[in-house]
């Protein structure tokens, strides 16, 4: 057996042992399967709508960035492989699988390896930032007007609510900065030095190197870069309603969209840093039931909406996996390659 198939059983290994310690940390877990069972199906539905809404944006934002470098798909191609990479996200090891797989498409497609890189990482880069920025406005609203129903946090979710505050303001802020400085050739060039001088140079510059030379094709494109966030904002909302549907679904009232806008940033963050298994399966779940609790929301209920919202991105995804079984996996080659605007490095 190789080693890079005993990796994908052991992750999916941890995936099993953690979804079986969720449910040996309920009280009852036949409960667990009839609110999922019994839950409103329109409520579900329309949530899958959002979803898959959620996928289309960032097909469509993705190709803002593609333009601005001179790459211009036609937007059927473009949703073909962001769904196909949203495929690959749930299948695989965090969300940086499709992220690989896009970008790799683009590159066969357009022979414009460096661009299609850069595209992808400048998407995922503004992405976060955006997600990290709701949770910080989301979780100090909460903490400034309390909670929307009213009810005060348990000593724990109050603790939760300031770290939460705490940590993606900092987040959001550090991301922030770190567009200003690529964004700006002075600023640009005064951090290369001090990373020079810094601890571990040897690994930061040259990580730094790849995200300056991604920024350096969008520094004259701030439309392309503004549009890229709004799409970011789009998704960020759309994936929040989701959740708050299928929460809605199960148990009516239970938690406020705005409490969904402090989690749902805060686990999409936790399915990036921490890719124990495939498609965040196991880990997406303990920090739906964790989260759920801290909110005073029930950690079963957290439990039944992470695997209804796990269940619903595989639905969405099932066209993905069908176009990259049907012809996604062939190479392209177009008889012309266009000219790079980023030098591979």
């Amino acid at each position: 057996m190789t080693k890079s198939r005993l990796g994908d059983l052991l992750k999916l290994g941890i995936a099993i042992a953690l979804l079986i310690w969720l449910v040996l940390k309920l009280p009852d877990p036949a409960a667990l399967w009839w609110q999922i069972v019994h839950a409103n199906k329109w409520l579900l539905l329309l949530g899958a709508a959002c979803y898959t809404g959620a996928v289309a944006i960032s097909a469509l934002k993705w190709g803002v960035l593609l333009r601005a470098a001179g790459i211009d798909l036609p937007r059927s191609r473009l949703l073909s492989y962001q769904w196909m990479a949203e495929f690959f996200n749930n299948f695989l090891p965090a969300q940086v699988g499709g992220d690989v797989m896009r970008g790799y498409a683009v590159a066969v497609d357009t022979r414009r390896k460096a661009d299609a890189a850069a595209s992808v990482m400048i998407d995922r880069f503004i992405g976060l930032m955006i997600f990290m920025l709701f949770a910080a406005l989301s979780s100090n609203a909460v903490l400034l007007w309390g909670k929307p129903d009213g009810q005060p946090f348990s000593p724990e979710g109050a603790i939760f609510m300031r770290f939460a505050a705490v940590g993606s303001s900092l987040a959001a802020f550090a991301l922030l900065v770190v567009v200003m400085t690529l964004l700006s050739r002075r600023l640009k060039r005064l951090m290369e030095r001090l990373l020079a001088v810094l601890p571990f140079s040897a690994r930061t510059l040259p990580l730094w190197g790849k995200l300056a030379a991604a920024f350096d094709v969008y520094r004259d494109h701030p439309k392309a870069l503004l549009l890229t966030a709004l799409g970011s904002t789009s998704i960020v909302i759309l994936t929040s309603v989701n959740i708050w549907l299928i929460a809605r679904a199960i148990q009516p009232d239970s938690i406020s969209l705005l409490e969904v806008l402090v989690i749902n940033p805060i686990i999409v963050f936790a399915l990036i840093v921490v890719p124990l298994s495939p498609g965040g399966l196991g880990v997406r779940q303990v920090s739906f039931a964790g989260l759920f609790l801290f909110m005073g929301a029930g950690y079963q209920l957290g439990a039944a909406v992470g695997l209804l919202q796990q269940f619903i991105g595989y639905l969405v995804s099932i066209p993905g996996g069908i176009l990259w079984a049907r012809g996604g996996r062939r190479q392209q080659t177009p008889s012309a390659p266009p000219p790079m605007s980023v030098k591979p490095h």
